[in-house]
């Protein structure tokens, strides 16, 4: 039968022996597929992607039939519907089904063992095209093909206790609030989403109130917080500056005091800075230790305010002529 440039073609896959009734089955196997008595077809990346592509474009559920008979025109009660179709890579194509209950009981009790789908293949390449539907068969025509066992695994590889993996993918299925129909990847993108909310919940709500931290916040969010409170400031150029200045002031104090007190000429005024500048603590033990040189009676000391600027009046003509300081030096220091 000829359709679109594409011909149809049955293919026959088996049920392993003691195997549950499954919820998914490979349709076809990845590579070149062949047919008792027919020539054979590949199904590759390219043929899936396509399959898929035409299973979605008309949005509907694909019927499982019994014995073709749908393709027969007869009376065609559906054995079950395939719900999605899913591109496995080596692992072929497969379907997503959802059994009736009388379907479900046939296959338990092994009086169907063999599903048989309908499709369509190119003649150019005479690679795989579309999926029409199923139908449940006892007359299977596909050699040498693979068992179809239930995928027991996220791979869908083979396990000697298929069986049981499946009993446990059913069971935890239900325990997470998901059908017991329901697929490997289902259940893994639900337990994920149940890792993101316990992930939510990384400390007890009164860490959560003291980070302030809102309720349902996320663990980054969390961490983040945590982190930034423990971020400190690097204040060591602010505190240098504060302390060169609060330096420069001691300098300009000791100095202007050791002026009043007689401790020093105005002559000496360039020295003293100097040698505060360099050795503050030795600036302060000189003051401390040495006599005065110029007499307290004699001197203007609101003149020698370092703050100032210090003018030769009567009285500092006198002192500088007592002290061999003449009218240029004087000037020269105190500008």
């Amino acid at each position: 039968m000829q359709s679109n440039g594409s011909q149809r073609l049955g293919f026959f896959a088996g049920l392993p022996d003691g195997a549950p009734v499954p919820s998914q089955f490979q349709v076809f196997p990845w590579g070149v597929v062949e047919i008792q008595g027919s020539e054979s077809f590949v199904v590759d990346g390219e043929a899936m992607s396509q399959v898929i592509e035409r299973f979605s474009i008309r949005g509907l559920d694909m019927v499982i039939d019994y014995e073709h008979q749908t393709e027969a025109g007869s009376r065609a009660p559906a054995a079950g519907w395939i719900k999605r179709l899913e591109d496995r890579g080596k692992e072929g194509l497969w379907a997503v089904v959802e059994w009736t209950d009388r379907a479900r009981e046939y296959l338990a009790k092994k009086e169907y063992r063999y599903f048989s789908p309908v499709f369509l293949v190119s003649k150019d390449g005479r690679r795989l095209v579309e999926l029409l539907r199923v139908a449940l068969t006892n007359a299977p025509r596909l050699n040498w093909i693979k068992p179809i066992t239930a995928k027991s695994s996220i791979n869908g590889n083979d396990n000697p206790n298929g069986r049981e993996g499946m009993e446990f993918l059913e069971l935890l299925a239900k325990q997470i609030g998901l059908p017991g129909t329901s697929s490997a990847e289902e259940i893994s993108g639900e337990v994920g989403k149940l890792k993101e909310k316990a992930e939510a919940v990384v400390a007890c709500k009164e860490v959560m109130d003291a980070l302030g931290v809102a309720e349902g916040a996320g663990k980054s969010e969390t961490v983040a917080t945590i982190h930034a409170l423990r971020q400190k400031p690097d204040l060591t150029l602010e505190v240098a500056a504060l302390e060169c200045k609060l330096a420069e002031r001691d300098r300009g104090d000791l100095v202007a005091a050791a002026l009043k007190d007689g401790k020093i000429t105005p002559a000496q005024r360039e020295w003293a800075e100097k040698y505060s500048r360099e050795d503050l603590e030795g600036f302060r033990l000189f003051i401390a230790k040495a006599p005065r040189v110029v007499p307290l009676d004699r001197i203007d000391t609101k003149s020698l305010d370092s703050r100032q600027t210090l003018r030769p009046g009567d009285r500092q003509h006198h002192i500088n002529k007592l002290l061999n300081i003449s009218e240029e030096t004087w000037n020269k220091y105190n500008e």
